[in-house]
């Protein structure tokens, strides 16, 4: 099975950092990159305000859409494949795309149990190349803490996706990536076994 995350701070903190902003303006997505953190923050929290209210699933629900529309899921599945990746048929790549993303709703939904209107301060941008940039920002941890985000954005059309976020440096991305690497070694090489577990933790 997989182990209990060892990274509860990294998604507390992105987590927080979604919902984090509670001044956000609705902006335009294609205004620049400060502005579409910014909107992903609003959207999140007109979604999720009753959070603490209801039970894990009804927030893992909410959650969905929000990856769906502002993360490249595609693209950070397939990252956190890893090597898998093209050894997985068609139908494992897309299975998996599919059940990483109810995972990663489940398990932020988790952290958002007592949330209670975090602060989240967007900072500088920098421009990465090949329509990569990083807006970072410091979240308020609970426990009164500044924990730094980074968040990688991508061009995508006329506004974004998020391709990645870090906290105190450590890659969201990267955490899962070792973790499902780990899983699929244990199974045998099989990324079917790994998208069978995870179908067991979000209750598919």
């Amino acid at each position: 099975m997989l182990k209990a995350m060892s990274t509860r701070r990294l998604l507390l903190a992105a987590g927080l950092a979604v919902l984090g902003s509670t001044l956000a303006p609705a902006v335009q997505a294609s205004a620049d990159p400060t502005a579409f953190i910014q909107q992903v923050s609003s959207k999140a929290i007109t979604e999720m305000a009753p959070a603490a209210s209801e039970t894990d699933k009804q927030r893992a629900a909410k959650l969905k859409p929000l990856l769906e529309q502002y993360f490249d899921m595609p693209s950070i599945a397939k990252y956190m494949l890893g090597s898998y990746w093209p050894k997985a048929t068609p139908q494992e790549q897309s299975e998996f795309t599919a059940v990483v993303t109810d995972f990663l709703a489940l398990a932020y939904g988790k952290r958002f149990a007592s949330y209670t209107g975090h602060q989240m301060a967007v900072g500088r941008v920098r421009d990465e190349g090949d329509g990569r940039t990083t807006v970072f920002s410091t979240v308020q941890l609970p426990n009164g803490e500044p924990a730094r985000v980074d968040w990688t954005i991508e061009a995508a059309g006329d506004s974004y996706k998020i391709a990645d976020v870090k906290v105190e440096g450590l890659s969201l991305a990267d955490t899962h990536r070792q973790e499902f690497a780990s899983v699929i070694n244990n199974n045998g090489g099989s990324v079917g076994k790994l998208i069978e577990i995870l179908k067991k933790k979000v209750g598919n």
